[in-house]
């Protein structure tokens, strides 16, 4: 099982970065042909609130998006959730609610989870954190070095 992190979400509805966009919108058309990825509440009331603000998208927009998103496994939030992310926290030195994308991403039974948040390759919980746009994020700095030694 793959959890995957609202940034994921974030960049398939974001025009402003289109290599962003379809590396996103790739693993989300396998994601929901595929029985095997996870998301949280979490995840899809930050996408919609980025999407309402950063996006300026209108409220039918999100809504067309959350409904797309609807095929892929919703992990629901439980108190038990919750104090496990205090732990996660505490573990790891990682920010509360990055600490709660891995608790549910856990309670879920996932082995992988999709972010930019987390480092890319570190386990938490038993769980490999995948940033799914490092090769493109290298390129981009790579670009950036070779302009400014030019």
């Amino acid at each position: 099982m793959t959890f995957i992190d609202t940034n994921v979400l974030v960049y398939s509805a974001d025009k402003r970065d289109l290599s962003k966009q379809v590396i996103a919108r790739g693993l989300i058309a396998i994601a929901l042909d595929n029985c095997q990825y996870v998301v949280s509440c979490q995840v899809l009331n930050e996408f919609a609130n980025v999407a309402l603000t950063k996006l300026a998208m209108s409220e039918d927009e999100v809504c067309d998006y959350l409904s797309y998103f609807r095929r892929l496994q919703l992990q629901m939030p439980k108190q038990e959730m919750t104090e496990r992310a205090l732990d996660i926290r505490k573990r790891y030195g990682i920010q509360f609610y990055d600490a709660l994308i891995v608790a549910a991403a856990e309670a879920g039974g996932c082995d992988e989870i999709y972010t930019e948040d987390l480092n890319d390759g570190q386990m938490y919980c038993g769980m490999k954190a995948v940033n799914p746009f490092k090769e493109f994020d290298n390129n981009k700095q790579g670009e950036k070095a070779n302009e400014q030694n030019a």
